[in-house]
Protein backbone atom coordinates (compact mmCIF):
# COMPACT_ATOMS: atom_id res chain seq x y z
CA UNK A 1 0.00 0.00 0.00
CA UNK A 2 1.30 3.46 -0.89
CA UNK A 3 1.85 6.18 1.66
CA UNK A 4 -1.23 8.00 0.40
CA UNK A 5 -3.24 4.79 0.65
CA UNK A 6 -2.15 4.26 4.26
CA UNK A 7 -3.04 7.85 5.07
CA UNK A 8 -6.50 7.49 3.53
CA UNK A 9 -7.11 4.22 5.39
CA UNK A 10 -5.99 5.78 8.67
CA UNK A 11 -8.42 8.70 8.35
CA UNK A 12 -11.20 6.41 7.13
CA UNK A 13 -10.87 4.35 10.32
CA UNK A 14 -10.14 7.19 12.76
CA UNK A 15 -13.55 8.84 12.42
CA UNK A 16 -15.67 5.79 13.26
CA UNK A 17 -13.15 4.74 15.94
CA UNK A 18 -13.71 8.00 17.82
CA UNK A 19 -17.46 7.57 17.40
CA UNK A 20 -17.42 4.04 18.83
CA UNK A 21 -15.17 5.18 21.66
CA UNK A 22 -17.61 7.92 22.67
CA UNK A 23 -20.66 5.68 22.37
CA UNK A 24 -19.12 2.94 24.55
CA UNK A 25 -17.37 5.27 27.01
CA UNK A 26 -18.47 4.67 30.65
CA UNK A 27 -19.70 8.21 31.27
CA UNK A 28 -22.95 7.90 33.25
CA UNK A 29 -23.25 11.68 33.61
CA UNK A 30 -23.47 12.11 29.84
CA UNK A 31 -26.56 10.49 28.29
CA UNK A 32 -26.15 7.94 25.49
CA UNK A 33 -27.81 10.14 22.86
CA UNK A 34 -25.44 13.02 23.61
CA UNK A 35 -22.37 10.76 23.41
CA UNK A 36 -23.70 9.39 20.14
CA UNK A 37 -24.34 12.78 18.57
CA UNK A 38 -20.94 14.05 19.71
CA UNK A 39 -19.33 11.01 18.15
CA UNK A 40 -21.22 11.65 14.92
CA UNK A 41 -20.03 15.27 14.95
CA UNK A 42 -16.39 14.20 15.32
CA UNK A 43 -16.74 11.47 12.69
CA UNK A 44 -18.31 13.75 10.07
CA UNK A 45 -15.91 16.61 10.80
CA UNK A 46 -12.95 14.23 10.50
CA UNK A 47 -14.07 12.91 7.13
CA UNK A 48 -14.99 16.36 5.84
CA UNK A 49 -11.56 17.74 6.73
CA UNK A 50 -9.32 14.82 5.69
CA UNK A 51 -11.61 13.46 2.94
CA UNK A 52 -10.90 9.70 2.97
CA UNK A 53 -14.21 9.50 1.08
CA UNK A 54 -16.08 12.02 -1.07
CA UNK A 55 -17.72 14.86 0.87
CA UNK A 56 -21.16 13.76 -0.33
CA UNK A 57 -20.64 10.27 1.13
CA UNK A 58 -20.06 11.83 4.55
CA UNK A 59 -23.40 13.56 4.14
CA UNK A 60 -25.17 10.20 4.35
CA UNK A 61 -23.61 9.24 7.70
CA UNK A 62 -26.44 10.62 9.88
CA UNK A 63 -28.92 8.25 8.20
CA UNK A 64 -26.68 5.18 8.57
CA UNK A 65 -25.53 5.93 12.11
CA UNK A 66 -29.01 6.64 13.47
CA UNK A 67 -30.39 3.52 11.80
CA UNK A 68 -27.71 1.40 13.49
CA UNK A 69 -27.33 3.06 16.91
CA UNK A 70 -30.82 4.51 17.43
CA UNK A 71 -29.94 7.44 19.70
CA UNK A 72 -32.51 9.44 17.71
CA UNK A 73 -35.28 8.11 15.42
CA UNK A 74 -33.93 8.21 11.88
CA UNK A 75 -37.29 9.53 10.69
CA UNK A 76 -36.51 12.74 12.60
CA UNK A 77 -33.81 13.76 10.14
CA UNK A 78 -35.29 12.39 6.91
CA UNK A 79 -36.88 15.78 6.07
CA UNK A 80 -33.38 17.32 6.06
CA UNK A 81 -32.67 15.46 2.82
CA UNK A 82 -35.68 16.99 1.08
CA UNK A 83 -35.91 20.40 2.73
CA UNK A 84 -36.60 23.47 0.64
CA UNK A 85 -32.98 24.62 0.59
CA UNK A 86 -32.01 21.28 -0.98
CA UNK A 87 -34.64 21.89 -3.67
CA UNK A 88 -33.26 25.40 -4.13
CA UNK A 89 -29.76 24.06 -4.72
CA UNK A 90 -31.10 21.45 -7.14
CA UNK A 91 -32.94 24.07 -9.19
CA UNK A 92 -30.01 26.49 -9.24
CA UNK A 93 -27.68 23.67 -10.29
CA UNK A 94 -29.90 22.72 -13.23
CA UNK A 95 -29.95 26.34 -14.41
CA UNK A 96 -26.15 26.56 -14.10
CA UNK A 97 -25.91 23.38 -16.20
CA UNK A 98 -28.09 25.07 -18.82
CA UNK A 99 -25.47 27.84 -18.99
CA UNK A 100 -22.78 25.27 -19.67
CA UNK A 101 -24.83 23.60 -22.39
CA UNK A 102 -24.98 26.78 -24.49
CA UNK A 103 -21.77 28.55 -23.46
CA UNK A 104 -23.40 31.23 -21.33
CA UNK A 105 -21.03 30.33 -18.50
CA UNK A 106 -18.08 31.36 -20.69
CA UNK A 107 -19.71 34.70 -21.50
CA UNK A 108 -20.49 35.38 -17.83
CA UNK A 109 -16.94 34.44 -16.86
CA UNK A 110 -15.49 36.95 -19.32
CA UNK A 111 -17.84 39.70 -18.12
CA UNK A 112 -16.86 38.93 -14.50
CA UNK A 113 -13.15 39.09 -15.32
CA UNK A 114 -13.56 42.38 -17.17
CA UNK A 115 -15.68 43.85 -14.38
CA UNK A 116 -13.58 42.77 -11.39
CA UNK A 117 -10.15 42.67 -12.99
CA UNK A 118 -7.50 40.00 -13.30
CA UNK A 119 -5.65 40.58 -10.01
CA UNK A 120 -6.40 37.47 -7.92
CA UNK A 121 -6.36 39.19 -4.53
CA UNK A 122 -8.74 41.81 -5.88
CA UNK A 123 -10.99 39.02 -7.15
CA UNK A 124 -11.13 37.44 -3.70
CA UNK A 125 -11.91 40.69 -1.89
CA UNK A 126 -14.46 41.95 -4.41
CA UNK A 127 -16.42 38.70 -4.39
CA UNK A 128 -16.40 38.77 -0.58
CA UNK A 129 -17.65 42.36 -0.56
CA UNK A 130 -20.44 41.70 -3.06
CA UNK A 131 -21.61 38.62 -1.14
CA UNK A 132 -21.55 40.50 2.19
CA UNK A 133 -23.54 43.46 0.85
CA UNK A 134 -26.15 41.28 -0.86
CA UNK A 135 -26.54 39.04 2.20
CA UNK A 136 -27.20 42.03 4.39
CA UNK A 137 -30.54 42.55 2.67
CA UNK A 138 -31.23 39.12 1.16
CA UNK A 139 -31.30 35.54 2.54
CA UNK A 140 -27.68 34.44 2.73
CA UNK A 141 -28.19 30.90 1.38
CA UNK A 142 -30.05 32.26 -1.65
CA UNK A 143 -27.19 34.70 -2.29
CA UNK A 144 -24.65 31.88 -2.08
CA UNK A 145 -26.70 29.67 -4.40
CA UNK A 146 -27.00 32.51 -6.93
CA UNK A 147 -23.37 33.73 -6.82
CA UNK A 148 -21.36 30.53 -6.73
CA UNK A 149 -22.36 29.23 -10.18
CA UNK A 150 -21.05 32.53 -11.59
CA UNK A 151 -17.77 32.15 -9.69
CA UNK A 152 -17.39 28.53 -10.77
CA UNK A 153 -18.05 29.52 -14.39
CA UNK A 154 -15.25 32.08 -14.17
CA UNK A 155 -12.86 29.56 -12.60
CA UNK A 156 -13.56 26.95 -15.25
CA UNK A 157 -12.96 29.47 -17.99
CA UNK A 158 -9.45 30.21 -16.70
CA UNK A 159 -8.70 26.48 -16.48
CA UNK A 160 -9.49 25.69 -12.83
CA UNK A 161 -11.66 22.58 -13.07
CA UNK A 162 -10.80 21.08 -9.66
CA UNK A 163 -11.44 23.92 -7.23
CA UNK A 164 -10.11 21.93 -4.27
CA UNK A 165 -6.63 21.74 -5.79
CA UNK A 166 -6.41 25.46 -6.51
CA UNK A 167 -5.55 27.94 -3.77
CA UNK A 168 -7.16 30.72 -5.81
CA UNK A 169 -10.28 28.71 -6.65
CA UNK A 170 -10.83 27.69 -3.03
CA UNK A 171 -10.15 31.22 -1.81
CA UNK A 172 -12.76 32.82 -4.08
CA UNK A 173 -15.48 30.34 -3.12
CA UNK A 174 -14.57 30.64 0.57
CA UNK A 175 -14.71 34.43 0.23
CA UNK A 176 -18.27 34.22 -1.11
CA UNK A 177 -19.23 31.76 1.65
CA UNK A 178 -17.79 33.97 4.37
CA UNK A 179 -19.32 37.07 2.82
CA UNK A 180 -22.80 35.55 2.97
CA UNK A 181 -22.30 34.46 6.59
CA UNK A 182 -20.92 37.76 7.89
CA UNK A 183 -23.14 40.03 5.82
CA UNK A 184 -26.20 38.06 6.93
CA UNK A 185 -26.11 39.59 10.40
CA UNK A 186 -26.65 43.13 9.12
CA UNK A 187 -30.46 43.15 8.96
CA UNK A 188 -33.26 40.85 10.17
CA UNK A 189 -33.93 39.59 6.65
CA UNK A 190 -30.32 38.46 6.19
CA UNK A 191 -31.10 35.01 7.53
CA UNK A 192 -33.48 32.83 9.55
CA UNK A 193 -31.54 33.20 12.85
CA UNK A 194 -32.10 36.96 12.75
CA UNK A 195 -35.86 36.63 12.37
CA UNK A 196 -35.84 34.06 15.17
CA UNK A 197 -33.99 36.53 17.41
CA UNK A 198 -36.59 39.21 16.62
CA UNK A 199 -39.30 36.75 17.62
CA UNK A 200 -37.59 36.01 20.95
CA UNK A 201 -37.17 39.73 21.68
CA UNK A 202 -40.82 40.49 20.92
CA UNK A 203 -42.17 37.52 22.91
CA UNK A 204 -39.87 37.60 25.93
CA UNK A 205 -38.51 41.14 26.33
CA UNK A 206 -40.83 43.79 24.90
CA UNK A 207 -44.56 44.22 24.46
CA UNK A 208 -44.38 45.98 21.11
CA UNK A 209 -43.07 45.39 17.60
CA UNK A 210 -39.30 45.21 17.23
CA UNK A 211 -38.43 47.56 14.38
CA UNK A 212 -36.03 46.49 11.67
CA UNK A 213 -34.39 49.91 11.92
CA UNK A 214 -33.55 49.12 15.55
CA UNK A 215 -31.70 46.00 14.44
CA UNK A 216 -29.90 47.98 11.76
CA UNK A 217 -28.62 50.63 14.15
CA UNK A 218 -27.67 48.21 16.95
CA UNK A 219 -26.20 45.21 15.16
CA UNK A 220 -24.90 46.75 11.94
CA UNK A 221 -21.85 48.17 13.80
CA UNK A 222 -20.92 44.62 14.84
CA UNK A 223 -21.46 43.43 11.27
CA UNK A 224 -19.16 46.14 9.95
CA UNK A 225 -16.50 45.21 12.53
CA UNK A 226 -16.66 41.53 11.55
CA UNK A 227 -16.60 42.36 7.82
CA UNK A 228 -13.56 44.62 8.19
CA UNK A 229 -11.72 41.97 10.20
CA UNK A 230 -12.52 39.31 7.60
CA UNK A 231 -11.52 41.63 4.75
CA UNK A 232 -8.13 42.32 6.34
CA UNK A 233 -7.64 38.64 7.20
CA UNK A 234 -8.26 37.46 3.64
CA UNK A 235 -6.04 40.19 2.24
CA UNK A 236 -3.02 38.75 4.05
CA UNK A 237 -3.92 35.11 4.75
CA UNK A 238 -4.93 33.81 1.34
CA UNK A 239 -2.05 33.21 -1.03
CA UNK A 240 -3.28 32.38 -4.55
CA UNK A 241 -0.93 30.34 -6.72
CA UNK A 242 -0.89 33.21 -9.22
CA UNK A 243 -0.87 36.97 -8.86
CA UNK A 244 -3.00 37.54 -11.94
CA UNK A 245 -5.36 35.49 -14.02
CA UNK A 246 -3.54 34.61 -17.21
CA UNK A 247 -4.50 37.04 -19.95
CA UNK A 248 -4.82 40.80 -20.29
CA UNK A 249 -7.92 42.94 -20.36
CA UNK A 250 -7.50 43.27 -24.12
CA UNK A 251 -7.39 39.47 -24.44
CA UNK A 252 -10.60 38.97 -22.47
CA UNK A 253 -12.29 41.77 -24.39
CA UNK A 254 -11.31 40.06 -27.62
CA UNK A 255 -12.58 36.71 -26.37
CA UNK A 256 -15.91 38.29 -25.43
CA UNK A 257 -16.25 39.97 -28.81
CA UNK A 258 -15.40 36.67 -30.52
CA UNK A 259 -18.45 35.10 -28.91
CA UNK A 260 -20.65 37.47 -30.89
CA UNK A 261 -24.20 38.28 -29.92
CA UNK A 262 -25.96 36.14 -27.36
CA UNK A 263 -27.74 33.19 -28.90
CA UNK A 264 -31.40 32.51 -28.21
CA UNK A 265 -30.64 29.59 -25.83
CA UNK A 266 -28.21 31.82 -23.91
CA UNK A 267 -30.92 34.45 -23.55
CA UNK A 268 -33.31 31.80 -22.27
CA UNK A 269 -30.72 30.57 -19.76
CA UNK A 270 -29.98 34.07 -18.47
CA UNK A 271 -33.68 34.94 -18.35
CA UNK A 272 -34.56 31.81 -16.37
CA UNK A 273 -31.83 32.35 -13.77
CA UNK A 274 -32.55 36.08 -13.48
CA UNK A 275 -36.29 35.54 -13.11
CA UNK A 276 -35.81 32.86 -10.45
CA UNK A 277 -33.39 35.08 -8.54
CA UNK A 278 -35.72 38.08 -8.70
CA UNK A 279 -38.64 35.99 -7.48
CA UNK A 280 -36.50 34.74 -4.61
CA UNK A 281 -35.42 38.23 -3.60
CA UNK A 282 -38.84 39.90 -3.97
CA UNK A 283 -41.00 37.26 -2.35
CA UNK A 284 -42.50 39.73 0.10
CA UNK A 285 -44.38 41.40 -2.76
CA UNK A 286 -46.26 38.30 -3.94
CA UNK A 287 -46.28 35.97 -0.92
CA UNK A 288 -49.93 36.73 -0.24
CA UNK A 289 -50.95 35.81 -3.79
CA UNK A 290 -48.68 32.74 -4.17
CA UNK A 291 -47.83 31.58 -0.63
CA UNK A 292 -46.35 28.31 -1.85
CA UNK A 293 -43.91 29.83 -4.35
CA UNK A 294 -40.90 30.05 -2.07
CA UNK A 295 -37.41 30.65 -3.55
CA UNK A 296 -36.81 26.90 -3.72
CA UNK A 297 -39.81 26.25 -5.94
CA UNK A 298 -39.18 29.35 -8.03
CA UNK A 299 -35.77 27.97 -9.01
CA UNK A 300 -37.20 24.49 -9.51
CA UNK A 301 -39.99 25.81 -11.75
CA UNK A 302 -37.52 27.45 -14.12
CA UNK A 303 -35.29 24.38 -13.96
CA UNK A 304 -38.21 22.29 -15.21
CA UNK A 305 -38.85 24.83 -17.98
CA UNK A 306 -35.29 24.24 -19.17
CA UNK A 307 -36.33 20.75 -20.26
CA UNK A 308 -39.61 21.95 -21.79
CA UNK A 309 -38.72 25.03 -23.85
CA UNK A 310 -37.37 24.11 -27.27
CA UNK A 311 -35.02 25.82 -29.68
CA UNK A 312 -35.10 24.70 -33.31
CA UNK A 313 -36.95 21.55 -32.30
CA UNK A 314 -34.49 20.63 -29.53
CA UNK A 315 -35.12 21.16 -25.80
CA UNK A 316 -32.81 23.70 -24.18
CA UNK A 317 -31.60 20.97 -21.85
CA UNK A 318 -31.79 17.18 -21.95
CA UNK A 319 -31.69 15.11 -18.79
CA UNK A 320 -28.96 12.89 -20.20
CA UNK A 321 -26.72 15.96 -20.54
CA UNK A 322 -27.68 17.52 -17.20
CA UNK A 323 -27.30 14.51 -14.94
CA UNK A 324 -23.66 13.98 -15.90
CA UNK A 325 -22.68 17.59 -15.22
CA UNK A 326 -24.65 18.54 -12.14
CA UNK A 327 -22.86 18.82 -8.80
CA UNK A 328 -24.84 16.12 -7.03
CA UNK A 329 -22.40 16.06 -4.14
CA UNK A 330 -23.41 19.64 -3.32
CA UNK A 331 -26.98 18.54 -2.61
CA UNK A 332 -26.14 15.53 -0.44
CA UNK A 333 -23.40 17.35 1.45
CA UNK A 334 -25.72 20.24 2.29
CA UNK A 335 -28.44 17.84 3.43
CA UNK A 336 -25.97 15.91 5.58
CA UNK A 337 -24.75 19.07 7.27
CA UNK A 338 -28.32 20.10 7.98
CA UNK A 339 -29.11 16.64 9.35
CA UNK A 340 -26.06 16.80 11.66
CA UNK A 341 -27.22 20.14 13.04
CA UNK A 342 -30.66 18.68 13.65
CA UNK A 343 -29.17 15.68 15.47
CA UNK A 344 -27.18 17.97 17.78
CA UNK A 345 -30.27 20.04 18.46
CA UNK A 346 -32.84 17.23 18.84
CA UNK A 347 -30.68 15.12 21.16
CA UNK A 348 -30.08 18.11 23.42
CA UNK A 349 -26.32 18.00 22.83
CA UNK A 350 -25.96 21.67 21.99
CA UNK A 351 -28.08 22.70 24.96
CA UNK A 352 -26.15 20.27 27.21
CA UNK A 353 -22.95 22.25 26.64
CA UNK A 354 -24.70 25.60 26.64
CA UNK A 355 -26.19 24.97 30.08
CA UNK A 356 -22.74 24.13 31.46
CA UNK A 357 -21.05 27.18 29.99
CA UNK A 358 -23.71 29.71 30.97
CA UNK A 359 -22.83 29.77 34.71
CA UNK A 360 -19.33 30.90 33.75
CA UNK A 361 -20.82 34.28 32.86
CA UNK A 362 -20.60 35.24 36.52
CA UNK A 363 -22.22 38.56 37.37
CA UNK A 364 -22.34 39.87 33.82
CA UNK A 365 -20.13 42.54 32.30
CA UNK A 366 -17.10 41.75 30.17
CA UNK A 367 -16.85 38.13 31.33
CA UNK A 368 -20.45 37.47 30.30
CA UNK A 369 -19.85 38.93 26.85
CA UNK A 370 -16.77 36.73 26.42
CA UNK A 371 -18.60 33.56 27.51
CA UNK A 372 -21.84 34.04 25.58
CA UNK A 373 -20.12 35.21 22.42
CA UNK A 374 -17.79 32.20 22.64
CA UNK A 375 -20.65 29.79 23.29
CA UNK A 376 -22.62 31.10 20.30
CA UNK A 377 -19.77 31.27 17.83
CA UNK A 378 -18.66 27.71 18.71
CA UNK A 379 -22.16 26.27 18.40
CA UNK A 380 -22.74 27.96 15.06
CA UNK A 381 -19.64 26.22 13.67
CA UNK A 382 -20.96 22.73 14.42
CA UNK A 383 -24.71 23.09 14.13
CA UNK A 384 -26.85 25.34 11.95
CA UNK A 385 -26.79 29.03 12.79
CA UNK A 386 -30.55 28.96 13.31
CA UNK A 387 -30.22 26.12 15.82
CA UNK A 388 -27.39 27.94 17.61
CA UNK A 389 -29.50 31.08 18.02
CA UNK A 390 -32.55 29.05 19.04
CA UNK A 391 -30.49 27.53 21.86
CA UNK A 392 -28.41 30.45 23.10
CA UNK A 393 -30.78 33.43 22.90
CA UNK A 394 -33.36 32.00 25.35
CA UNK A 395 -30.52 31.00 27.71
CA UNK A 396 -29.11 34.52 27.43
CA UNK A 397 -32.46 36.12 28.25
CA UNK A 398 -33.22 33.85 31.21
CA UNK A 399 -29.66 34.10 32.60
CA UNK A 400 -29.54 37.90 32.72
CA UNK A 401 -33.12 38.31 33.82
CA UNK A 402 -32.24 35.98 36.70
CA UNK A 403 -29.27 38.20 37.54
CA UNK A 404 -31.53 41.26 37.49
CA UNK A 405 -29.67 42.68 34.48
CA UNK A 406 -30.85 44.02 31.13
CA UNK A 407 -30.37 41.11 28.67
CA UNK A 408 -30.80 43.21 25.51
CA UNK A 409 -27.10 44.09 24.87
CA UNK A 410 -26.11 40.45 25.32
CA UNK A 411 -28.89 39.31 22.97
CA UNK A 412 -27.58 41.68 20.28
CA UNK A 413 -24.05 40.32 20.63
CA UNK A 414 -25.27 36.70 20.56
CA UNK A 415 -27.49 37.42 17.53
CA UNK A 416 -24.53 38.80 15.59
CA UNK A 417 -22.17 35.97 16.60
CA UNK A 418 -24.80 33.39 15.64
CA UNK A 419 -24.39 34.30 11.98
CA UNK A 420 -20.66 33.72 11.77
CA UNK A 421 -20.48 30.05 10.82
CA UNK A 422 -17.24 29.89 8.82
CA UNK A 423 -15.48 26.58 9.34
CA UNK A 424 -17.54 23.54 8.36
CA UNK A 425 -20.28 22.64 5.86
CA UNK A 426 -22.65 22.24 8.82
CA UNK A 427 -22.08 25.88 9.84
CA UNK A 428 -24.37 27.67 7.40
CA UNK A 429 -25.55 27.70 3.81
CA UNK A 430 -22.54 29.50 2.32
CA UNK A 431 -19.84 27.10 3.58
CA UNK A 432 -22.03 24.10 2.70
CA UNK A 433 -22.54 25.26 -0.88
CA UNK A 434 -18.84 26.10 -1.26
CA UNK A 435 -17.91 22.61 -0.06
CA UNK A 436 -20.38 21.11 -2.51
CA UNK A 437 -18.68 22.91 -5.38
CA UNK A 438 -15.42 21.27 -4.41
CA UNK A 439 -13.68 23.83 -2.20
CA UNK A 440 -10.86 22.43 -0.08
CA UNK A 441 -12.68 21.84 3.22
CA UNK A 442 -9.41 21.46 5.12
CA UNK A 443 -8.42 24.95 3.92
CA UNK A 444 -11.83 26.36 4.86
CA UNK A 445 -11.60 24.73 8.29
CA UNK A 446 -8.05 25.82 9.10
CA UNK A 447 -8.40 29.41 7.90
CA UNK A 448 -11.95 29.54 9.24
CA UNK A 449 -10.67 28.52 12.68
CA UNK A 450 -8.27 31.48 12.73
CA UNK A 451 -10.87 33.91 11.39
CA UNK A 452 -13.48 32.66 13.86
CA UNK A 453 -11.11 33.34 16.75
CA UNK A 454 -10.28 36.81 15.44
CA UNK A 455 -13.94 37.67 14.78
CA UNK A 456 -14.84 36.47 18.28
CA UNK A 457 -12.24 38.78 19.81
CA UNK A 458 -13.43 41.69 17.63
CA UNK A 459 -17.11 41.09 18.49
CA UNK A 460 -16.31 40.86 22.20
CA UNK A 461 -14.35 44.12 22.07
CA UNK A 462 -16.90 45.92 19.90
CA UNK A 463 -19.85 44.62 21.91
CA UNK A 464 -18.25 45.62 25.20
CA UNK A 465 -17.55 49.15 23.96
CA UNK A 466 -21.09 49.56 22.61
CA UNK A 467 -22.70 48.16 25.77
CA UNK A 468 -20.53 50.30 28.05
CA UNK A 469 -20.53 53.66 26.30
CA UNK A 470 -23.79 53.71 24.32
CA UNK A 471 -26.97 53.67 26.35
CA UNK A 472 -29.06 53.00 23.26
CA UNK A 473 -27.38 49.61 22.76
CA UNK A 474 -29.44 48.31 25.68
CA UNK A 475 -32.76 49.41 24.20
CA UNK A 476 -35.01 47.20 22.08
Amino acid sequence: MTREGRRTTLHALAGPAVFIGLVLAPLPTIPYEIRGSLGLLVWMSWWWIFQPVHLAVTGFLPLVVLALFDFLPVTTILPAYAQQLVILLLGANVLATLWTRWGLDRRIALVSLLGVGTDTRRQILVWFGVAAVLSTFLPNTVVAAAMMPIVVAMLRFIGIEDVGKSAFGSAVLIAVAWGTSIGGSGTPIGGAPNLLTVQFIEEQLIDHEFLFTTWLTRIMPLTVIAACVAFAFMRFAFRPEMERVEGTRAFFTGELQALGRMSTPEIWGLAFFTAATLLAFTRQFYAGLLPGLTPAFAFLAFAVLSFVVRHKGEPLLRWEYAQGRMVWGLIYLFAGGSALGQVLSETGTARFFADRLAPMAGGGGFTAIVVFAFLTIVLTQITSNTAAVAIVVPITISTFQGLGMNPVPFVYIVAAAGNYGLMLPSSSGGPAIAAGYGVNVKTMFSWGLWLTAIVWIAIVAGGYVLATFWEGFGVA
